[in-house]
């Protein structure tokens, strides 16, 4: 398998938290040239914080860049219920010694990706609003040529989260989403009609805490904290809506995809960050049909793929740690 370059640009946030795990599993499929930080699950200040304390603790030797701290035009929204005042529920992580960039993350951005050789193209893999990516995409639009494809966890062909009809990305900043949509650039959307089909299950959950195993242990107990404090302990079972872009880069088959056109309702009416999805085929030529979107998953192979990776990951980094310890 080819090996991809990515950039992530998230808001951890206990399932982006989860999503960096899974990428630091997968360090010989997917190289992570740096990790962008976004106004979204909670304040920028505090999910940056968070970025650079999972990297250090996933292995992950990547800059930290710190982004917008508003949407474009509103007001900011966090999930404080589903992630708690910190962005990680309950969890605690050593303080990290690296610090994060002084650039900002769009004018960092668009500096990693200009002074990418020519034909050269990376994978943006978007796990918070769009924000960032807007502001990358208006500002310099000439960056477009490096970017493979955006593949963003967000929105939904039916019904949402936030609202009867909006995922929580996409209505914090409709206005991102609209230009991100607009752009030209190839996209993949991860929303709630796959990334509800992928989740933990509350005895799944438990075996992680109770592992021993330092990657597994974290995971358990983030995801843990997002069944336990939400409608999700009826459920028995909470979404990691967050690894489903990565793991559609890995193994795209446990997903089924369809070609769509892609717009947002950015009114301020119930309406407001209501994904738009045209699937009418007979509307359209093959090439406006420029989106692609996840309209099913298989959570049984999702489960097996991410728990096996991050146990995987734990013991390497048991590893790491005792060679650290003897050298």
């Amino acid at each position: 398998m080819e090996k991809r370059e990515i950039i992530m640009d998230c808001d951890p946030g206990t399932d982006d938290a989860i999503a960096l795990a899974y990428a630091a599993a997968h360090t010989e499929e997917l190289k992570l040239l740096a990790i962008t930080t976004v106004s979204g699950n909670q304040s920028v200040e505090k999910v940056t914080v968070n970025a650079l304390r999972l990297a250090e603790f996933y292995n992950l030797d990547v800059p930290v860049a710190k982004g917008m701290d508003t949407p474009l035009t509103r007001e900011p929204v966090y999930a404080s219920k589903f992630h708690g005042e910190t962005g990680l529920g309950q969890c605690v992580l050593p303080a990290a010694s690296r610090k994060a960039e002084e650039e900002h993350a769009v004018l960092f951005l668009h500096r990693l990706l200009a002074e990418l050789p020519e034909g050269k193209k990376v994978t943006i893999v978007a796990t918070g609003p769009l924000t960032n990516i807007a502001m990358l995409l208006k500002l310099f639009p000439q960056v477009k040529k490096h970017i493979r494809e955006i593949v963003f966890m967000g929105g939904a062909a039916m019904g949402g989260n936030v609202t009867p009809t909006a995922e929580f990305n996409i209505y914090t900043d409709p206005e991102a989403a609209r230009i991100v949509f607009r752009s030209g650039v190839p996209l993949v959307m991860c929303g709630l009609d796959a990334t509800l089909k992928c989740t933990l299950k509350r005895k799944q959950i438990i075996k992680l805490c109770q592992s021993g195993n330092p990657a597994a242990g974290l995971c358990g107990d983030l995801a843990g904290y997002s069944l336990e404090n939400t409608s999700n302990k009826y459920r028995g079972e909470v979404s990691i809506h967050d690894v489903v872009p990565l793991m559609y880069l890995l193994h795209p088959d446990i997903f089924k995809i369809q070609s769509t056109i892609l717009d947002v309702d950015c009114s301020d009416g119930p309406a407001r960050g209501t994904t738009l999805c045209d699937f009418r085929w007979w509307e359209h030529e093959e090439e406006e049909m420029d989106a692609f979107i996840l309209m099913d998953a298989d959570g049984t192979r999702f489960q097996e793929e991410l728990i096996t990776d991050i146990y995987e990951l734990g013991e390497r980094i048991k590893r790491q740690k005792e060679e650290g310890m003897h050298s």
